[in-house]
């Protein structure tokens, strides 16, 4: 790193690291995990089946911390894996429950398709800030230096974009 002298003191050798080797990496992180949620979201809504939303989960879930490792460079050790795989069973658990949870609200109320979609939207939303939660776990938990107090990214920032997405989803879901 060209950046570094002899005279720069500790934080300033991490300062010069985040700001040259991390921050490019947490900006590429950061926008997969949006839209890896954000089409996990779409997919959990648009599916109709319990089964197949837990498996997608999962299937997103695992491929986005692979990801999120190899971009930082790193593999993840055993305990890390463990870690994190325990917060995609987790969030698998939620798809399966919120789908049987409103399908049988539904099948009760015996709502209409525009009710449904937007039931479908909801439990879209939840299943990709489940996803957006554990992408921004990874991230701190694979990234070689701990982020500082401002720099670590903010589920709510990936919430707005995240709904963004569904919103599209609904409105061309919506008859004109």
């Amino acid at each position: 790193m060209d950046a570094h002298q002899s005279h720069h003191t500790a934080q300033e050798t991490r300062q010069l690291v985040a700001h040259y080797l991390l921050h490019p990496r947490d900006r590429a992180a950061r926008r997969l995990v949006t839209r890896m949620s954000g089409e996990t979201a779409v997919m959990v809504a648009v599916s109709p089946l319990t089964l197949v939303d837990m498996s997608l989960m999962a299937w997103r879930n695992i491929a986005m911390l692979d990801r999120i490792a190899a971009l930082y460079g790193l593999q993840l050790g055993y305990a890390s894996r463990l870690r994190l795989f325990r917060e995609v069973l987790r969030n698998m658990a939620f798809a399966g429950a919120s789908e049987m949870i409103s399908d049988a609200g539904m099948d009760l109320l015996s709502m209409n398709l525009a009710a449904k979609l937007s039931a479908r939207a909801g439990q879209g939303l939840g299943a990709g800030l489940l996803t957006a939660r554990l992408g921004l776990r990874a991230m701190r938990t694979i990234r070689p230096i701990a982020f500082e107090g401002d720099e670590q990214p903010r589920l709510a920032d990936l919430r707005r974009e995240v709904w963004q997405q569904l919103r599209r989803l609904d409105d061309r879901a919506e008859p004109r």
